[in-house]
């Protein structure tokens, strides 16, 4: 089955799953070497239909190979048989996020693309879910707030 190419903006479905705050995706980025690196992130939104907003440790690869090579992947799989890749570029727009006590930094994913790699003989019933502590909510809360309202 060819994949089905969405066009290069996240459909509705997908925009407002993005911005449920539990959702979990999967980045992958390029490393130095060539290779795909990927990593899963919770603190991801849609800031609209053609910009998403990731919150990122500046201490992992991930930001590394974005601040050298802004091409980046985004998989996300969810109930409901939501299965997509988004194809963008990603920049660092805030390199220290004020409402997180530890240095994490705003980054920025323009969309290219969006993809569907659904099928229809197999159906996602779930996706990967976070699960966070009491004392950890708050911080969420601050995290997800501070990736919305930023201009």
């Amino acid at each position: 089955m060819p994949i089905k190419i969405l066009g290069g903006k996240l459909p509705q479905e997908a925009f407002n799953l993005l911005n449920t705050e539990i959702t979990t995706v999967v980045i992958a980025t390029v490393d130095e070497d060539g290779y795909p690196r990927a990593a899963p992130f919770h603190w991801i939104v849609a800031k609209d239909k053609k910009t998403l907003r990731v919150a990122v440790n500046p201490r992992h690869v991930t930001y590394e190979n974005i601040k050298r090579d802004g091409r980046v992947m985004v998989c996300v799989l969810d109930q409901g048989n939501i299965a997509i890749g988004i194809k963008g570029r990603a920049r660092v727009i805030k390199d220290d996020m004020e409402n997180i006590p530890w240095h994490i930094t705003i980054v920025e994913i323009e969309i290219d693309e969006v993809k569907s790699d659904a099928l229809a003989w197999v159906q996602i019933k779930h996706g990967v879910r976070f699960e966070t502590t009491e004392q950890v909510r708050d911080l969420d809360r601050r995290a997800f707030d501070e990736l919305k309202e930023i201009h």
